[in-house]
């Protein structure tokens, strides 16, 4: 536990697990520098759901240069892991697209857009802690999704930003979990991209070697190929948030 006089319990299930706090600089965070960034946070959240499923899905079909090119579109608006396979995919059997327009699709909404969810928690960390945050945050970083990102940020300390990255923790709650914390911004930051990096590194190559399986045994052996990708992300995910719920040692430190 800590003395500092801001501190606030977090609760999982009635009981107490660890505290967060609003570090120092939080209070002299300008206005409208607070409302950029809770902008940046809302148009992270809202896009990739209501742009992909009522506007663009039905017409990025319509799009000229056929599949190829609609992966870009689709990252854009959309950059799940699926899609990410499926640019790799693309990458091997076509040999068409390319890799850096894929990145340079993936990465506003991932990595640019997410930067503004650590300041999202260094202005809001407490209120959402307790569930009484922005309604707009509060449906997509629960109170009890929040710990355990904290927990896992005392444990493993901004590391967790790489380890959430490849596995599928989402990043959005990762990063406003931090910002209730006193890890440096721009230590974060910097291991919050270079996972993102390699995330993308990774599932992008195996889409890549999934399009090679294809190619060479068919479709049924792409399939297998993808359903042990994402029971291996599913594993990892799940190990992560199984470490956030064991107990902490008596002198483990509970506050990061």
């Amino acid at each position: 536990m800590t003395d500092d006089p801001d501190a606030e319990q977090v609760l999982i299930d009635g009981a107490p697990v660890l505290e967060t706090h609003v570090p120092h600089d939080a209070e002299t965070m300008h206005p409208g520098f607070r409302r950029f960034v809770v902008g940046v946070g809302i148009a992270r959240l809202v896009v990739p759901i209501t742009t992909f499923f009522t506007i663009v899905a039905p017409l990025v079909a319509s799009i000229g240069g056929g599949t190829t090119s609609n992966i870009y579109w689709l990252l854009l608006i959309r950059p799940s892991k699926d899609i990410q396979l499926w640019g790799g995919g693309l990458y091997r059997t076509t040999g068409e697209v390319n890799l850096l327009l894929l990145f340079l699709a993936w990465a506003p909404l991932m990595i640019i857009m997410n930067w503004a969810f650590f300041f999202i928690g260094r202005a809001y960390g407490p209120a959402i802690a307790r569930g009484e945050g922005p309604r707009w945050i509060q449906r997509s970083v629960t109170p009890k999704n929040f710990a355990l990102a904290r927990t896992l940020l005392a444990r493993k300390g901004p590391t967790i930003a790489i380890l959430g990255r490849i596995a599928a923790l989402p990043p959005t709650v990762l990063a406003a979990a931090a910002g209730t914390s006193d890890v440096n911004v721009w230590r974060y930051q910097l291991a919050d991209t270079f996972g993102a990096v390699i995330s993308f590194a990774v599932t992008v190559g195996i889409g890549a070697l999934l399009g090679n399986a294809y190619e060479r045994g068919g479709v049924w052996l792409a399939v297998a190929g993808v359903v042990l990708f994402f029971a291996s992300v599913t594993w990892m995910t799940r190990w992560l948030q199984r470490e956030a719920e064991v107990e902490p040692a008596p002198d483990e430190p509970q506050d990061a």
